[in-house]
């Protein structure tokens, strides 16, 4: 071992432990990063032009999450590592940004390979987009996605149990879907069919960017109570490998029907905590089913509670998160 090595793994057990991380990252999901900053850590958003922004209308951005004028880094603070999110630009430009901030690199893999939308080619580059450590949100993403290296971890989403939560509010006989700029993504959270299973029911759409008679919800309080108003929710996507608001409406006690697609078949019993299919005319029957049987809905929506509580804790994902940042960075000072 060189004396240069040695040198470094002295100063590194000689210096004291940071207790807060800078951590430069990119605006990408507002619900998950908000949660990510419950980990205590400062995070900078970095943005440019025509790229996503944060969404304040929807979610206000947490007090250590600092959005940066755009196309500037941070020059008054250290970067300890770096959170890429996405492989569309976000990875590109923080592999720029490495090249004179030499810090670890943490990519967090949200989505999964598209062959709708990217020839075999594209998708073989993606996979070459890797860090020093490679996030994924459930074992099918990870298993699709397939990169080969001793750095990767599975993280589950964890659902905040206290505000997500079943309230003693009266309910409304509609059926609730939440979606983000639903017709532009219909191929991956199935616009198209979610139109041919509700053609002819009540139906309630919450998220932004869907046009004239969608809701938008300017924070998580508000997000609960559509959740709890609903008889019945929704989920028709196909590419997502696991929806958080299917998450959210599950821990809110809501009868949920879902695509049996991605990570939802690992979560939905069907039957017991939620009802699932791939079969349009079967999904439309459930919804019929849940509809017309109040004990049933009543029933699911404990299980489907009963399900997040144990199985997506915000606590223990805030803690895995802990775990992985206090692992790179002390990596990093060898």
């Amino acid at each position: 071992m060189s004396n240069h090595k040695i040198k470094k793994i002295i100063q590194a057990c000689n210096s004291p432990k940071k207790e807060k991380y800078n951590i430069l990252t990119f605006p990408t999901h507002e619900r998950y990063e908000t949660q990510l900053c419950k980990t205590g850590h400062n995070f900078y958003s970095f943005s440019m032009d025509g790229q996503k922004e944060w969404n304040a209308e929807q979610t206000k951005p947490p007090e250590n999450y600092y959005i940066l004028p755009k196309g500037e880094l941070p020059a008054f603070t250290e970067i300890d590592m770096i959170l890429v999110q996405s492989k569309f630009w976000q990875f590109q430009v923080a592999a720029q940004i490495l090249e004179t901030l030499p810090v670890p690199m943490i990519v967090l893999e949200h989505t999964l390979p598209t062959p709708q939308t990217h020839n075999p080619e594209q998708i073989d580059q993606m996979r070459q987009m890797t860090g020093h450590v490679n996030i994924f949100i459930s074992k099918f993403s990870q298993q699709q996605w397939n990169i080969n290296s001793i750095n990767n971890y599975v993280l589950h989403h964890g659902i905040d149990s206290e505000t997500f939560k079943p309230l003693d509010i009266p309910k409304e006989n509609h059926i609730l879907t939440v979606a983000n700029d639903f017709k532009n993504r219909d191929f991956c959270l199935n616009y198209a069919g979610w139109e041919r299973i509700t053609n002819g029911m009540n139906v309630r759409l919450v998220g932004s960017k869907n046009g004239e008679g969608s809701t938008v919800c300017d924070s998580a309080e508000d997000m609960v109570k559509e959740y709890n108003k609903c008889k019945i929710y929704l989920n028709t996507t196909t590419l997502s490998p696991i929806p958080m608001s299917l998450l959210e409406a599950m821990a809110c006690g809501c009868a949920v029907v879902s695509t049996a697609t991605c990570m939802i078949p690992e979560i939905i019993r069907n039957g017991e905590n939620g009802f699932i299919s791939n079969d349009e005319s079967e999904i439309k029957s459930m919804i019929d089913t849940l509809q017309n049987d109040d004990e049933l809905r009543k029933t699911m929506g404990e299980n489907a509670r009963s399900t997040i509580t144990k199985h997506f804790s915000e606590t223990a994902f805030i803690n895995n998160w802990n775990e992985v940042f206090k692992q790179v960075y002390e990596v990093s000072q060898i």
